[in-house]
């Protein structure tokens, strides 16, 4: 068993300020021996008296010091002049620069001709015919590849391959 608890030890144990360790070991201590028991509990009523007097002996500002506070509060706050001022401040002005230039630059990149590019559908068509046409083992060999005419459609939207021109090879 531990010697009695210190004042100091007492205050620590009060306010929280030891590790789990000694906090368990002052515990099982107070529990245990009623001598340190009673330090205990005459420190708990000090320090509730103490906190008693201090809330009584909390004071409310005159009311003159109150409406002089709140009359600086209104006084201080900016004027929308001041306001606008503040925008031009470094880093607004530098947050509001980059913005105009995306503003400026996206739409003119935009109109610019970046369009998206559109194949041909008849590429395609003769691609296929003629990967067809060379492939070794195949039933049609020797097939000649079809002739695509591309015909734009009537509003605009899209290209239509028309064949103008297949011969196939019959057996």
């Amino acid at each position: 068993m531990m010697t009695h608890l210190t004042h100091e030890k007492l205050i620590d144990y009060l306010h929280d300020a030891l590790s789990p360790e000694e906090d368990a070991l002052i515990y099982a201590h107070i529990d245990a021996c009623s001598e340190c028991r009673s330090a205990y509990l005459a420190e708990t009523q000090i320090s509730e008296l103490l906190r008693r007097e201090a809330a009584a002996d909390e004071r409310e500002l005159p009311s003159i010091v109150k409406a002089r506070i709140w009359e600086t509060v209104r006084n201080s706050a900016p004027t929308p002049l001041e306001r606008v001022r503040a925008l031009f401040r470094p880093a607004y002005a530098l947050a509001a620069a980059a913005l105009v230039a995306a503003l400026v630059l996206i739409p003119v990149t935009l109109h610019n001709g970046v369009a998206s590019p559109s194949i041909d559908a008849a590429y395609y068509f003769a691609d296929h015919a003629a990967m067809n046409g060379t492939i070794p083992f195949a039933d049609r060999g020797s097939a000649a590849s079809a002739q695509f005419e591309t015909i734009p459609a009537s509003d605009q939207t899209a290209v239509v391959a028309v064949p103008v021109v297949y011969t196939a090879d019959a057996r």
